[in-house]
């Protein structure tokens, strides 16, 4: 009978466990995506801080698509200047308070929040946020 002794075996489970975290974080953590609307149109990514700048006129925002038996969630940070109007599209429905798919002001920055809730359905939560001193 042979035994074979690894010295090292603590050295090599600590290795795993680490790339398995690692792994694991780098799935869950949300991108920062810039989103540059072509003709009028900014596709948004899911599991992600999507970034917009509009200046005026319509912009459709269309949401990323449903995944089968995945809940989508992302955020929509629109930075704007000029008069805008903002249309939202790519879901049966959108809920919420009212107001919350109102578009930014001039020279405002409005941050939205989407929860799929169900099937093709969003939640919506909007806040308008400043710049902070500190």
């Amino acid at each position: 009978m042979k035994v074979i002794v690894f010295d090292q075996w603590d050295k090599l489970v600590s290795l795993v466990k680490g790339m398995a975290a690692g792994a694991a974080a780098a799935k869950t953590q949300y991108g920062i995506a810039r989103t540059v609307p072509k003709d009028g149109i900014a596709r948004l990514v899911d599991r992600a801080a999507n970034n917009l700048a509009v200046e005026g006129g319509t912009t459709t925002v269309v949401m990323p698509d449903m995944v089968p038996g995945k809940a989508r969630d992302f955020m929509l940070r629109v930075t704007a200047s000029g008069d805008n109007e903002i249309v939202f599209s790519g879901a049966e429905a959108f809920e919420g308070e009212e107001g919350s798919l109102e578009p930014p002001g001039d020279g405002e920055t409005v941050v939205y929040f989407f929860t799929e809730t169900a099937a093709d359905v969003l939640l919506v939560a909007r806040k308008v946020v400043e710049r902070l001193e500190t």
